[in-house]
């Protein structure tokens, strides 16, 4: 028995030992080219893994950003969806065949669109081909652009984001810019981001290109004057960006003492100062913003110097990124530093004149308004809204206004009485920023410079004043010529015709000594005569006439009869016209007439009583020597008379 277990134990340990070299044989075999398949797609996997990165950045003025895509590998498969999120940004995309500068590529792009010979799209397009390997334009939603491509070869790669131009269909149809901000999502071997979708994940590998990506250089000259009417003046900063440093200097050009200059932000709260330099001529200073800033002002504040000679002459320079403005070496180039003051288009046509009130010296105006301005905060992009143009009333307009903290050339009529009544008014906004705003109203307006010396042979001038409710600085008045119909065909006052039209600009004081501007339309009339010859000259000379022949009656009982009743007549006629003359402080030229013509038919009455009681002492002779004496020259004296009065008011 001992020796059958121990030869079975050795017969079932041998067993054992070939079971399980064969299980490491099967394991070879099967489970390991399993473990290294697995390695082999983890390994892939990992390899292959997404990439997401999202970016944000603004284009203007249609130069592009160009980005630096390190490290890609061969294989790898890049996607790139650009989407506008401000203004009325056009966004494309492109892999460029070597890093270039943005700004070269837009004028090359500028250039072609503008030659009136070539198809604009065909010429892009013909550009693109030769700048690009891969570009793409309006794949995504809307005008969105999305870029799908395969790297060919390991390397770095550059992505330029760039505008494509628009056009003005309703105005002359040339190419402008467009321009605004933009969120560009990034993906390698990530195919959501073709669908414009994604959160970031993985390492970044999208830069700024370091060559093309350097901080702008403007630099920007400006003469002024700073006078005793006017020593006050500001000039706000364009947008600046991240990272962007302000330069200034302010010298005098005529050896005058230097005003206090100092930059503030949106809330007038003064950020720097400016300091006297080495060489004691000027005052700069410098101004880093680390965040960029938006409606900064630079004030220039004269009142420090007391009593000013007439007129001081001043030289500004300001650079954005341009240290040597600090030196006075700046030249100047880049773009303006400055906001320019936004010209306002404006016209007004006059429809109707409803009423003329010479005794308050008021009218009344039915016309119509238009304004035209620019403002690229109220740019959009067409494919937001899937319009051309968008309609607003005007308390829309300033809700978006106010919601994005912007300027309106806010107006008001300064000889305005009583309230103004609009019977439409709307604003048009176009994509790139361009507002057009219409008003029909109804108002009635002061005329202090009337003047009714001539009455009825005066001309009157009919002045509309428009003031604007900001300074200079920021919006100014522009006429816009040649408007379409300036007057109604029946203006609906009969009274009057015009007999000249004009508009003019000027500036008005508008608050501690800035200026505003005004825009005036001038009707300049006269009155239709026929009305007062028909009711008051025809029977004033009439009347007169009636006074001169009685003294062909010969009968002085009859003829004092006459004269007393005509001039009662005469009373009752200045009653009657009363109303229709001004009551003035001042006597017209018809006053004048009335008064001449009523001294004529009081003195008649007088030289019939005379004449009564020449024959009551029997002197007929004198009398009727008289008598031929007034018809004689009765009719001489009163056209002398009327005819010097008349010289006299109107020379």
């Amino acid at each position: 028995m001992k020796g059958y277990l121990e030869s079975g134990k050795g017969q079932c340990t041998i067993k054992s030992s070939f079971m399980f070299r064969s299980f490491q044989a099967l394991a070879l075999v099967v489970i390991l080219p399993i473990l290294l398949i697995w390695t082999d797609s983890s390994a892939v996997s990992e390899e292959l893994k997404p990439q997401i990165q999202e970016l944000n950045g603004v284009i203007q003025d249609g130069r592009g950003v160009i980005y630096a895509l390190s490290n890609l590998k061969k294989g790898d498969t890049l996607y790139a969806y650009i989407t506008n999120t401000s203004g009325n940004l056009d966004p494309m995309l492109g892999v460029l065949k070597k890093a270039e500068d943005p700004g070269a590529i837009h004028e090359e792009v500028m250039q072609s669109l503008v030659n009136p010979a070539e198809n604009p799209v065909d010429a892009f397009s013909q550009i693109a081909d030769t700048l690009f390997i891969v570009w793409n334009d309006d794949t995504g939603n809307g005008y969105d652009a999305m870029l799908q491509f395969t790297i060919p070869a390991d390397g770095t790669y550059f992505l330029l984001a760039g505008s494509m131009t628009t056009h003005q269909p309703f105005f002359d149809f040339k190419p402008s810019i467009s321009s605004g901000a933009y969120r560009l999502l990034l993906g390698l071997n990530a195919p959501a981001v073709g669908g414009g979708t994604g959160e970031p994940s993985g390492d970044l590998f999208a830069t700024l290109d370091s060559k093309f990506s350097k901080p702008t250089v403007h630099v920007q000259h400006l003469d002024f004057e700073l006078t005793t009417d006017k020593h006050i003046t500001l000039h706000q900063l364009r947008t600046l960006q991240p990272g962007d440093s302000v330069y200034a200097r302010l010298e005098s050009k005529g050896g005058q003492p230097l005003p206090r200059f100092f930059l503030a932000d949106f809330g007038a709260k003064p950020l720097v100062f400016g300091k006297t330099d080495e060489s004691s001529k000027a005052s700069v200073f410098t101004y880093h913003s680390p965040k960029g800033a938006t409606g900064l002002n630079l004030f220039i504040d004269g009142s420090i110097l007391g009593d000013m000679p007439e007129v001081n002459k001043y030289r500004l320079v300001v650079g954005i990124n341009a240290p040597e403005v600090l030196k006075n070496e700046a030249v100047a180039g880049g773009l303006p530093v400055f906001e320019e003051t936004r010209n306002v288009k404006i016209g007004v046509s006059i429809d109707q004149i409803a009423n003329v009130n010479q005794q308050s010296e008021n009218f009344t105006v039915v016309g119509s308004l238009q304004m035209i301005w620019q403002d690229s905060a109220l740019a959009f992009s067409p494919d937001k809204c899937n319009c051309l143009i968008k309609k607003m009333e005007l308390q829309e307009l300033r809700s978006l206004a106010n919601k994005k903290d912007i300027f309106l050339p806010l107006f008001t009529f300064s000889n305005q009485q009583g309230n103004r009544w609009t019977q439409t008014e709307v604003a048009f906004i176009e994509p790139t920023g361009r507002i057009t705003y219409r008003e029909k109203f109804t108002v009635t307006l002061q005329a202090p410079d009337f003047d009714f010396r001539a009455y009825p042979f005066d001309r009157q001038k009919f002045n509309v004043h428009i003031d604007l409710g900001v300074p200079t600085e920021v919006f100014a008045f522009e006429s816009i010529e040649n408007p379409n119909n300036p007057l109604g065909d029946q203006l609906g006052e009969e009274e009057w015709s015009v007999i000249n039209f004009f508009q003019s600009v000027t500036e008005v004081p508008y608050d501690r000594n800035l200026k505003t501007s005004r825009f005036t339309t001038t009707l300049e009339m006269k009155r239709h005569l026929i009305f007062y010859l028909i009711r008051i000259f025809v029977p004033l000379l009439l009347i007169l006439s009636v006074s001169w022949v009685i003294f062909f009656l010969k009968d002085y009982s009859k003829q004092l009869d006459v004269a007393s009743g005509n001039l009662l007549v005469f009373i009752a006629f200045n009653f009657t016209i009363s109303d229709d003359v001004p009551r003035l402080g001042y006597l017209t030229l018809l006053d004048r007439m009335i008064i001449t013509s009523f001294c004529c038919a009081a003195l008649v009455v007088i030289i019939s009583v005379f004449q009564k009681r020449l024959v009551t002492k029997g002197h007929e002779q004198l009398a009727g020597r008289i008598d031929n004496l007034v018809l004689t020259f009765y009719p001489m004296i009163y056209v002398v008379l009327i005819a010097v009065e008349y010289y006299t008011v109107t020379s």
